[in-house]
């Protein structure tokens, strides 16, 4: 534990002691589901996968291979149309570069973390969720998966005020410090060992776990009636909305609205050219009948010039196959986009729509639950398994 000093560990251990001691059967419960002895077997699968049957096919990796590669990963296999994300992967980054990329992130002679950086630094469309996930299959029991899951169970937890150790304000984080969350986990997975049974091993997989429970909160209780579930969509309904988010990773955000995109159904990509001067965050598209294609442009907006902003959505909306311009930020700055938008043309502020990052977050969070409970249902053969 060379990266994490005694005094933080024992604060590490401190934060956990505190949890299991005011939710005592959480993760327990958990543990006895069959809901846990399905995410084991899927682990167990995935990691077979990535450590037996890739490293042979890497050589001459495909489309079809690449389609494989992604549906034995959580982080992106609840998208509807696996085959077009693996041909935009290729598309954007030729598939030498592909292959080679996944040469590295197999190369187990090599440092992880450092393979985790040059893979994310050079392809387009494997951001920190998917790399770290591949790595924790191919190391499962030194490598953890960052993602948006993880931050969220590392503030519950109170893990991410112990001396600044883990930023999860962060959707990319470098190699230092995807090395030092690595041994905050290990740290986690030592204290989770008292749960486990032999049989359970995953290596820090099990980590994962525990973060996803802990980032959907406790699980309801069973009910078969039907007014008690309406009555619970109403409390739902009428809790405080979320929290105003005004500090975000603009490229998390750029990609989540990519995903939700494709959840939906549509094709969607970022860092799009939709007309000429107008390169926008994200693009949703769609084949409409006679139509034909069908483009909602979305641009996030951190910080900068929102005349530079504005003047980029107008150029995207000049192109006869944009139907609508999406601002998203934080909504201090949305109200001062829709304010100096005032004074554009009436037909494209009638086309200029502004979704918060906060709407963004909660939108991508019940999409992602919805398709594991229909993916739960097998309603589709599944062609790799």
């Amino acid at each position: 534990m060379e990266l994490i000093p005694e005094h933080q560990e024992k604060k590490i251990k401190g934060c956990l002691e505190d949890f299991f001691s005011k939710n005592p059967s959480f993760f327990p419960r958990y543990l006895k589901s069959k809901e846990f002895e399905e995410h084991k077997g899927e682990a167990l699968d995935h990691i077979r996968f990535f450590q037996e049957e890739l490293p042979s096919r890497v050589d001459e990796l495909s489309e079809f291979d690449l389609e494989e590669i992604l549906s034995n990963i959580w982080a992106i296999n609840y998208w509807s149309n696996l085959q077009y994300r693996a041909r935009k992967i290729i598309e954007d980054n030729r598939v030498e570069n592909v292959r080679l990329a996944f040469k590295v992130l197999l190369d187990t002679s090599k440092d992880p973390e450092e393979r985790y950086w040059e893979v994310l630094k050079k392809i387009k469309g494997l951001g920190p969720a998917i790399i770290t996930e591949i790595l924790a299959y191919v190391h499962p029991h030194e490598c953890a998966i960052w993602n948006r899951r993880a931050r969220e169970a590392l503030d519950i937890l109170g893990i991410n005020l112990v001396d600044n150790l883990v930023d999860t304000k962060k959707w990319e984080i470098s190699a230092k410090e995807y090395k030092v969350y690595n041994q905050v986990v290990k740290l986690i997975n030592k204290k989770l060992s008292q749960f486990k049974k032999a049989e359970d091993d995953v290596g820090l997989l099990f980590v994962d776990f525990f973060f996803y429970e802990i980032s959907k909160g406790a699980p309801p209780e069973p009910t078969t009636d039907f007014d008690d579930i309406l009555a619970k969509l109403s409390e739902e309904e009428e809790r405080a909305p979320p929290e105003p988010t005004t500090d975000f990773d603009h490229d998390e955000i750029r990609d989540l609205t990519r995903d939700i995109g494709a959840m939906l159904g549509f094709e969607a990509d970022t860092e799009v050219q939709v007309a000429r001067g107008a390169r926008v965050d994200v693009v949703w598209s769609a084949k409409i009948g006679n139509l034909g294609i069908v483009n909602y442009v979305f641009e996030v907006h951190r910080s900068g010039s929102i005349d530079s902003l504005l003047m980029n959505l107008q150029k995207a909306k000049n192109s006869p196959t944009v139907q609508k311009v999406v601002a998203i930020s934080d909504k201090v700055q949305l109200e001062k986009i829709r304010e100096e938008s005032g004074g554009l043309p009436e037909e494209f502020r009638r086309d200029l729509t502004f979704w918060p990052v906060e709407e963004v977050l909660k939108v991508a969070g019940y999409l992602e639950s919805a398709m594991r409970i229909i993916d739960g249902l097998n309603l589709t053969p599944e062609p790799f398994k």
